[in-house]
């Protein structure tokens, strides 16, 4: 599972993954959902924690996309500790011990607690009142598609895409939305690569 580890990019650009484990224990700047959040969007865990910077912007994603007539979106997961995002991954080495061995061959879906995403509070988990489980066809609904097509603008990248798997040894998750600002979440979307390749990792 050797790759060459990226230079390590910081603030909203900080790359997080198999081989870049987040360099702190609780990132700064996280406040509850409920701090930025409305009715614009339907809340598992009113006092979960996400970036300020980060929830502004999906507030402003989420009323833009009511505005256009697509239903209510749902945050299924924002920040997650380290401790409580190494306890899923270690479930799911309970289940299968050679899970995660080589993930650019056989990609997974949960991260250890050190590598995932969602410990620096700038990854959102989407999904919708008309579609709540975490699944290939989530990507295929309104919702789903206008996430697809819109999110960049508002500085979200779709984090694990089809296709790129081998890059990120993470499964195709349609629901798995990444602040990286709206410059960046631009290029990457217009050029169609993942943020390894645009930090060239």
């Amino acid at each position: 599972m050797a790759r060459q580890t990226a230079p390590r990019a910081e603030g909203t650009l900080l790359l997080v993954n198999w081989e870049n484990p987040v360099p702190f224990d609780r990132p700064e700047g996280l406040v509850t959902q409920a701090e930025i959040f409305g009715d614009e969007v339907v809340l598992v865990n009113g006092e979960g924690s996400v970036n300020r910077e980060a929830g502004e912007a999906a507030k402003r994603m989420f009323l833009a996309a009511r505005a256009e007539g697509i239903g209510r979106y749902k945050i299924s997961s924002a920040y997650r500790s380290i401790a409580y995002q190494e306890k899923l991954w270690q479930a799911r080495r309970r289940q299968d011990p050679c899970y995660g061995d080589d993930p650019y061959t056989n990609p997974v879906k949960a991260m250890p607690g050190c590598m995932s995403e969602h410990t620096t509070g700038l990854a959102l988990d989407i999904l919708s009142e008309n579609h709540e489980t975490a699944n290939d066809a989530y990507g295929e609904t309104p919702e789903g598609r206008w996430l697809a097509e819109n999110a960049h603008r508002y500085g979200f990248i779709l984090r694990y895409p089809e296709g790129k798997e081998h890059i990120t040894g993470v499964i195709y998750e349609p629901w798995h939305y990444r602040y990286v600002g709206v410059e960046a979440a631009t290029e990457i979307w217009e050029r169609g690569i993942c943020l390894e390749e645009y930090l060239g990792a």
